[in-house]
């Protein structure tokens, strides 16, 4: 306490709620339940830091005798690189399907890949040329690893994940290994997309890639029942997507990197949603998906947001799945070339255990309508088709100062000082706790004693007990130095009809 500062000042607060402030869309952080999970399964595996998947795709290409087919948007993998040089290196033919350069430009304008990705993609094409045969197109997007497809010893894994290291170490995704008959048939469309759909082709690294046309002799496979795939003669993901969707009763997953808002597989999920069909989707948060995923939350979806998630799966009811490389979107269900397997049994009860664990570690929700009470902590704000961070509290304290009272005894009167105008957006918290204090008024300096008039005229005047003053402005009131002097200056105040109580310097 100052010296001179009375030790009744009255401390005041509000509280005002802002709970019911209704907020744009935002993603709200969320408690994780975060538990470590195994990056290998049994036949779907996740990535992870322990490289675990990479490791079997290493294994894979090492076990190969005579070919191995991989495709891949962009390969940027050291360990996958050295791999495929030491097959070639030994007489296993490689083939290998990549996104053209141009379309690596274009993705990385949506923060799939950094630039030290397409630099070291770029350094893999030098490295690897004449040792591997590259394809590419701008329309190839599948990805998985082939070896000796045609032989009883063949075997493949078809992943969500892009063969970088980011992709395979850092990334929510999964992969699917394939049994024989999946290996076939991924490898009769592989060799179509190869030798049918691709537009470039690098066989000499210092040639670059150079134009190619079909070679005119392989055909499309006929209809496939194992793997299922986008070309311009298929739309066996999106068909398959649909019915999934349409055949679920109990529940559905759904996770992608891309979302499409007026796309049908989208639509056909909100749809079922609008229903009452518990739906979870499960996407990268990225303001190009925004729409999408609003519609989404929107319809009743529950919509959990991860900073890198790049898996496509859907599974209905846990008993059916599907994994592939397509994003919900035209790029991915209409055209392009992709590869999913459609998977049931124990294969499908995999895949709904790696979403649901995901699901649980999201540390984001999207909240189409939320107010201010139903964020608590980080927050990304959808505004101006951007979204903006926010930390969010339960209470926030705004100190207004202090205002001084008429009288001593009367602080309860005095006037609450002005809150702060609230402006366009609130403050980020439940609760405003407004405090200032109520100060007695001190006496003014300069004041003048005012003496008691001698009773019936006889004797001197003796002063007031308490002292009572005249201010220079023409104020009389009643000095205390104490709060236990306030019944007696009451008393005063009466008798000698002051304005007010105020409070004594200690000084005068």
């Amino acid at each position: 306490m100052n010296d001179g500062e009375p030790a009744w000042a009255k401390q005041c607060s509000r509280v005002v709620s802002q709970r019911d402030y209704r907020m744009p869309p935002a993603w709200a952080s969320r408690r994780a339940e975060s538990r470590a999970q195994p990056e290998l399964g049994h036949m779907v595996h996740a990535c992870g830091r322990n490289r675990e998947l990479a490791d079997r795709i290493v294994s894979l290409l090492a076990g190969a005798r005579e070919m191995a087919v991989l495709s891949s948007f962009l390969l940027a993998d050291r360990e996958i690189e050295e791999a495929i040089l030491a097959a070639a290196k030994r007489g296993v033919r490689v083939y290998v399907l990549l996104a053209s350069e141009a379309r690596l430009d274009i993705e990385d304008t949506d923060g799939e890949f950094e630039r030290a990705m397409r630099d070291q993609h770029r350094e893999m094409l030098d490295r690897l040329g004449g040792y591997a045969l590259f394809r590419s197109a701008p329309h190839f997007h599948a990805k998985f690893v082939l070896a000796d497809p045609g032989k009883s010893h063949g075997a493949g894994i078809l992943l969500t994940a892009n063969l970088t290291r980011e992709a395979l170490e850092r990334n929510e995704e999964l992969a699917v290994v394939l049994t024989r008959e999946e290996v076939e048939e991924a490898f009769d469309i592989a060799r179509w997309a190869f030798w049918e759909y691709a537009e470039h082709e690098l066989v000499d690294p210092t040639d670059r890639f150079r134009s190619v046309k079909p070679l005119g002799c392989v055909e499309h496979p006929g209809p496939l029942r194992h793997v299922l795939a986008t070309t311009p003669e298929s739309r066996g993901l999106r068909d398959e997507a649909s019915r999934l969707i349409g055949a679920a009763s109990r529940e559905i997953f759904a996770a992608s990197f891309g979302w499409e808002e007026d796309h049908g597989i989208v639509e056909f999920l909100c749809s079922r949603a609008r229903e009452g069909l518990p739906v979870t989707a499960l996407a990268r948060i990225r303001a190009s998906q925004m729409p999408a995923l609003l519609a989404l939350a929107e319809a009743g979806a529950r919509v959990l947001g991860f900073k890198w998630l790049h898996a496509k799966a859907l599974c209905a009811d846990g008993g059916s799945a599907l994994v592939m490389s397509a994003n919900l979107q035209p790029d991915g269900l209409d055209r392009g070339f992709e590869l999913g397997v459609p998977l049931d049994g124990d294969r499908a009860g995999e895949v709904r255990r790696r979403l649901v664990e995901w699901s649980r570690a999201a540390r984001w929700q999207l909240l189409a309508s939320p107010t201010l009470g139903d964020i608590r902590g980080d927050a990304l704000v959808w505004r101006g088709n951007t979204l903006d961070e926010m930390t969010v509290e339960a209470e926030r304290r705004v100190d207004l100062g202090s205002v001084t009272a008429e009288s001593s005894d009367r602080l309860n009167d005095a006037r609450r000082p002005d809150l702060p105008p609230s402006g366009e957006r609130p403050e980020p918290a439940h609760e405003i706790v407004y405090e200032w204090s109520v100060q007695p008024p001190l006496l003014a300096a300069r004041a003048k004693p005012v003496m008691r008039p001698p009773a019936h005229g006889n004797g001197s005047p003796a002063a007031y007990d308490p002292p009572v003053f005249d201010e220079p402005g023409g104020r009389r009131v009643v000095a205390i130095a104490s709060a236990a002097e306030m019944e007696k200056a009451r008393q005063v105040l009466r008798d000698t009809e002051a304005a007010a109580i105020v409070v004594q310097r200690r000084d005068g």
